[in-house]
């Protein structure tokens, strides 16, 4: 009884680390901690693409107004190298509340691979992150991980669900538009 009842907990842990993998795609897998004001995000994607061509959505910030609703302009301010500065504005929203962003962030861009970013201005004390491409037959895994501390006095507990919504469809828009270039690309 007790080989069933291993072999049954076996399968059920088996069953759930494969469903908190997303299958290429998929919808995004996001979680949000917030822990003492600092808002900890986590995504998962799989991107029936090629790693270049997830690349060039998630680094083209010129053109992000155009396919990420919550971005309302982005620019390129200064290109050195695989040092990157960009500005961006934009909303998000936390329930009832409206949040207006304002961002300039250093990226440093490691082609196909990964890009992290740092702001160094903005209305935000402090946020960083990281964005990781792998590789995965022909798929490409995203990997988001970012750490913000909003200057806001909106209740963050109760902005859980929205912050995680948001990133949510921030990730289906970019999955997207990788797939709208893709399509075009193939159709050519």
């Amino acid at each position: 009884m007790n080989r069933i009842a291993a072999f049954l907990l076996l399968a059920l842990a088996a069953g759930m680390a494969w469903a908190a993998t997303p299958a290429a795609g998929s919808e995004p897998v996001v979680s949000v901690e917030i822990k003492d004001g600092v808002v900890h995000t986590r995504v998962d994607v799989l991107i029936p693409a090629s790693a270049r061509e997830v690349w060039e959505v998630f680094t083209d910030f010129e053109n992000l107004p155009r396919y990420i609703s919550s971005v309302a302009s982005s620019k390129v301010l200064l290109r050195t190298g695989n040092i990157w500065k960009v500005a961006q504005t934009g909303k998000a929203g936390f329930g009832p509340f409206t949040f207006e962003f304002q961002t300039v962030r250093e990226l440093t861009l490691s082609p196909f691979e990964k890009f992290e970013s740092h702001l160094t201005e903005g209305n935000m004390k402090r946020m960083d992150s990281t964005t990781r491409l792998e590789v995965e037959a022909d798929a490409t895994r995203i990997r988001y991980v970012a750490e913000a501390e909003p200057d806001t006095v909106l209740p963050l507990g109760l902005a859980r669900s929205s912050i995680e919504s948001g990133a949510r469809e921030h990730f289906r828009e970019m999955t997207a538009e990788v797939m709208r270039r893709k399509a075009a690309t193939s159709a050519k």
